[in-house]
């Protein structure tokens, strides 16, 4: 029988959150008992995707985070009921005062937790197919662009992805997000784990920080939090 065990991941944030690494096994069953605690809801969205796999990253995430849930708050994962707020993030329908957030590419899922601040986290896997000048203007900042063209070609494609999973990791922690676009964040060069915000910042990450966290080859990915807490 197929069994989850989510990885706790290091990374160089605040010590109230924690960050764990979902891997997948593409030949389990919806049927295993490691998705008993699934909603009838979740169990109808994962065999709404066209794809196995897909229902799988799906199913096998949010089981991982029911069970991280219910051991923080001491009640049973098939327990745990869930909600969206106006923007279609979700959150416990519950409990106000723990945060948490989900991502999946690939092989691999990640899910970020925080009973003081709010999380976001991405991860992506890198595809040597992907032109990523194809879709440069909607997420790169024209420095950050001219940056990777500066790099030869096998860092190009790593670097991209490094740029997209902080982007991303930081508006999924705003909770709302940058109404202009990802361009508008400007998050390379990197030099570092640290994220660091350059050129103008947009008034809704002024409060927010992220971190690079280390990933499995060929894959990137990111943590961001805000700076402020829930009290």
């Amino acid at each position: 029988m197929y069994s989850i065990e989510p990885v706790p991941l290091p990374h160089d944030g605040p010590a109230d959150i924690s960050l764990w690494r979902v891997d997948f096994a593409f030949d389990a069953s919806l049927a295993d008992t490691a998705f008993t605690a699934l909603s009838d809801d979740e169990r109808v969205r994962a065999k709404s995707f066209r794809r196995q796999d897909d229902a799988l990253r799906f199913a096998s995430v949010r089981a991982a985070l029911r069970e991280q849930l219910a051991r923080r708050l001491g009640i049973a994962a098939d327990a745990v009921r869930f909600t969206s707020d106006a923007n279609r993030r979700p959150h416990l329908a519950d409990f106000n005062a723990l945060d948490f957030n989900v991502s999946h590419a690939g092989a691999h899922g990640l899910v970020a937790m925080s009973p003081e601040r709010r999380v976001g986290v991405d991860v992506e896997h890198h595809s040597d197919k992907f032109d990523w000048h194809s879709i440069a203007s909607l997420t790169l900042d024209a420095s950050e662009a001219a940056w990777i063209e500066q790099l030869d070609a096998a860092r190009q494609v790593a670097a991209f992805y490094d740029a997209w999973v902080a982007k991303e990791a930081l508006v999924k922690a705003t909770g709302v997000g940058i109404t202009r676009g990802l361009q508008h964040l400007t998050v390379l060069p990197r030099d570092s784990t640290q994220v660091t915000l350059r050129n103008p910042i947009p008034e809704d990450m002024r409060e927010m920080a992220a971190r690079w966290i280390a990933a499995p080859d060929g894959y990137s990915a990111c943590v961001a939090w805000s700076a402020t807490t829930f009290a």
